[in-house]
């Protein structure tokens, strides 16, 4: 995943059910990395929801790419 993806969130959080669509606009990896797993190295990506300036940060695998 890159930004300009268009995404649906497969996790639902507050204000945002599962299954809404969003568009990523950055991605990162996180500051620290604690321990050695894979799982410490996913990518942490900002995503704007479609019809809203809202923005929230989501990991990978909360993600399907549309």
């Amino acid at each position: 995943m890159k930004p300009g993806n268009l995404i649906r969130i497969s996790r639902a959080t507050i204000g945002h059910p599962a299954g809404s669509i969003a568009l990523i606009i950055k991605s990162d990896l996180p500051e620290r990395w604690v321990g050695d797993s894979a799982a410490a190295r996913e990518q942490i990506h900002t995503v704007q929801f479609l019809g809203s300036n809202r923005t929230r940060r989501y990991l990978g695998r909360d993600l399907d790419v549309i």
